[in-house]
């Protein structure tokens, strides 16, 4: 039942004993207890003239007009029931110092506690006078309101968050402009207004709630409505975003600004718009994601992109590289995978790089200072049987090693001395190429690989045009799938092994040399490789050919025509005509000449054995 407290209730009893009480009536000008109703309790006072005293909690019942002590809060029997002497008492209603809920003398309660719920008035749409510290339902949101030493806004509590701060940007800033944080005064956050132009200005913590003038405390809604706002170019129920020029807007601004989201449109309204303050930035100086993702537009990576998986698979038409060489099986040689850790601290260390040493290698970091960030490591080649290098300053990035291998931790502290990384590096020689899928359908080869690849078996370039297996590790030249591939080229320079169909610019040899023959009536023959010229020596057959008017026939054919012969050579002697005249010469001097008139010419004496 009810708890239930009257005005001037006051009777007499005689009860003695630690029972009931019997009710005798009520004294003149006073309530009897049965004004507290049947079955409900209510605060109790009793004494005597002895000086013996009770309070407690007391249920009536009509019935024989009685008061049970339920509760007994204090007495003068240690605060237990008291054991009553004969004689008449006084008992009434009264209100326990200790359950009493008064005003002190700066007009504040104090001393209230609330076992259950407080109500307030629900229906009054009129907010209180301003009174910090003030407390009440407000209507218009179907929230508590809540009152602080700004008197121009009120906490609607539970719908939104606050924060305090401090205005130190140069000027005042505006109710509703989006601020972020640039460092602290005493207890608060100093704030400046943002915008989307770099990093730090996009780091939105929320909106200002009011007014805040320069060099003054304020507060910002981190979470909530803001109203009074002017929203009327923007679309109310969609997200706004922080634009580049300090405002907000619809569309989250593009690269190269730095896009936050700041909520959502409530109303549009030029003057007295609502926005609900949901701050969420798009820019991270680290993100680690566990699971599978997925990027529905365009992503730009603006530095390196390291992928740890065995297969990236891009269904792009089309993939435009800048850099003009390309490596392929340079990845990190040990990596994440192959990076083993002990130990009891931070898991974040990765032996990084492509191995360029000649023979395998494990390599061993522990660190050696965990006491002050940063962490410092050591290294070594035989697990620390020696040191190679000691108290190396963790730095964040990739911190060489040697052969290209370097160790690389994603944060400088929360390591445990002792905790080891160890990986082993080994060469890598293997197949390496292009490849790509070819299928010619129910027709041809069907489905196989095309591509070209460095054959490390033969230490050749190779190109095929068939390969069943998916192409990885070696190939594998002898599987029956295996078929090498043609290549058709404008211009081949340097050496050639194989068959070689076209027409060549030039050359320096023939591979083969061939001989070239003279046949029929002249013969001859000479080995010719294109390196050096040649030359055939003939053999012209005797008779061989039919002579014609040209030519001096044999003895005893009769010769017609006229005979041209510049000089006879006989040997030591020649006979020549020159001038007119016929001269005869002996080792080219001449003995005799004769003219057109028949004078003779001799060098020496002229014998005969006739008459001159």
């Amino acid at each position: 039942m009810a708890l239930v407290i009257k005005d001037r209730v006051k009777e007499t009893t005689t009860t003695t004993g630690t029972g009931t009480y019997t009710l005798a009536g009520a004294e003149v000008g006073f309530q009897s207890f049965s004004s507290i109703g049947d079955g409900n309790s209510t605060y109790y006072s009793l004494s005597n003239k002895a000086g013996d005293w009770e309070v407690g909690v007391g249920t009536y019942t009509a019935s024989g007009s009685t008061l049970a002590r339920t509760t007994i809060l204090s007495s003068s029997n240690a605060d237990n029931a008291v054991d009553w002497p004969a004689g008449e008492k006084i008992i009434f209603l009264t209100q326990p110092a200790d359950k009493a809920i008064y005003k002190n003398l700066t007009g504040y309660t104090t001393g209230t506690e609330v076992e259950a719920y407080l109500d307030f008035d629900t229906t009054e749409a009129t907010k209180p006078p301003h009174r910090a510290g003030r407390l009440f339902y407000d209507e218009e949101y179907g929230a508590l309101g809540f009152y602080n030493n700004e008197a121009d806004i009120t906490l609607q509590v539970g719908q939104e968050e606050w924060v305090r701060v401090y205005n130190d940007s140069g000027s005042a800033i505006g109710d509703g402009t989006p601020v972020y944080a640039t460092g602290s005064t005493n207890e608060a956050l100093n704030i400046s207004p943002a915008d989307a132009t770099t990093e730090q200005k996009a780091r939105v913590i929320g909106f200002s709630t009011h007014t805040i003038e320069n060099s003054t405390y304020g507060y910002v809604t981190t979470r909530g409505l803001v109203s009074g706002l002017d929203t009327s170019g923007l679309i109310a129920g969609t997200p706004i975003h922080l634009s580049p020029n300090g405002g907000f807007q619809n569309d989250a601004p593009t690269y190269p600004y730095f896009p936050t989201d700041l909520g959502f449109v409530v109303t549009s309204d030029a003057t007295n718009g609502y926005v609900y303050a949901n701050i969420d930035r798009h820019s991270f100086e680290q993100l680690r994601i566990t699971g599978n993702q997925h990027v529905d537009g365009n992503l730009t990576v603006g530095g390196d992109l390291t992928v740890l998986g065995t297969q990236t698979i891009a269904d792009s038409t089309n993939i435009a590289i800048a850099g003009a060489f390309n490596y392929l099986n340079s990845g990190d040689t040990i990596g994440d995978a192959n990076t083993a850790f002990t130990g009891t601290g931070l898991d974040d260390g990765t032996f990084t790089g492509h191995y360029n040493g000649t023979s395998n290698q494990t390599y061993y970091v522990r660190i050696s200072d965990d006491q002050s960030a940063p962490d410092k490591f050591e290294w070594s080649k035989d697990n620390f049987a020696t040191i190679e290098a000691t108290a190396i300053a963790i730095t964040g990035g990739n911190q060489l090693l040697e052969n290209n291998i370097s160790i690389k931790f994603n944060a400088d502290n929360g390591h445990d001395l002792g905790d080891v990384w160890s990986g082993t590096a080994a060469p890598s020689n293997v197949d390496s190429g292009i490849a790509s899928n070819r299928n010619t359908g129910v027709s041809g080869v069907g489905y196989t690989h095309i591509g070209m690849y460095y054959d490390v078996s033969s230490n050749k370039w190779t190109f095929f045009d068939g390969y069943a297996p998916e192409p990885e590790g070696e190939i594998n030249t002898s599987d029956p799938s295996f078929n090498y591939g043609t290549v058709i080229a404008g211009t081949f320079e340097g050496g050639f092994l194989g068959n070689l169909t076209g027409v060549a610019d030039n050359a320096t040899a023939l591979e083969t040399a061939r001989t070239i023959s003279l046949i029929g009536d002249v013969t001859g023959s000479v080995s010719f490789d294109g390196s050096t010229n040649a030359s055939i020596t003939a053999t012209v057959a005797n008779d061989s050919h039919t002579h014609d008017t040209r030519y001096v026939k044999l003895a005893g054919d009769t010769m017609t025509g006229t005979l041209n012969v510049p000089t006879v050579d006989l040997g030591d002697w020649t006979i020549s005509e020159s001038g007119g005249s016929l001269i005869f010469q002996y080792n080219g001097i001449t003995k005799f000449s004769m003219n057109s008139s028949g004078t003779m010419a001799v060098a020496n004496d002229v014998e005969t054995d006739a008459t001159f």
